[in-house]
């Protein structure tokens, strides 16, 4: 009798440690979802900042760029995030929109119209 409660003993401290051990696997995968949109987000909004001053915007470099923002890692509604990263994200994916919308095309990039 002894040595079953012994083994039921190691058996409930071995699946209580694993299922720490998973936890703790759960909420890091967790914290790095979060800081790879947050890279995504700061990303998006250097781009848009470089983008603002660009006259012409090649129409490949648009499709790329609407490509990208419509990504798993750079739309917080898809990898859910806390609210203050999602309004981040949410205004830079707006703004890289906004900036794209209101280029010109060129016919071929790096040649101005």
């Amino acid at each position: 009798m002894r040595k079953v409660f012994v083994i039921a003993a190691l058996a409930v401290l071995t699946v209580v440690s694993l299922l720490g051990t998973l936890s703790g696997t759960i909420a890091g995968f967790g914290a790095y979802k979060e800081q790879r949109v947050l890279a995504t987000t700061v990303q998006m909004e250097r781009l848009a900042t470089r983008l603002e001053h660009a006259r012409h915007i090649a129409a490949e470099t648009k499709l790329e760029i609407t490509r990208l923002t419509l990504g798993r890692w750079s739309d917080c509604a898809k990898a859910g995030c806390r609210q203050p990263l999602e309004t981040r994200n949410r205004a830079a994916r707006e703004r890289l929109q906004t900036v794209i919308s209101g280029s010109r095309d060129s016919a071929e990039p790096g040649v101005p119209q």
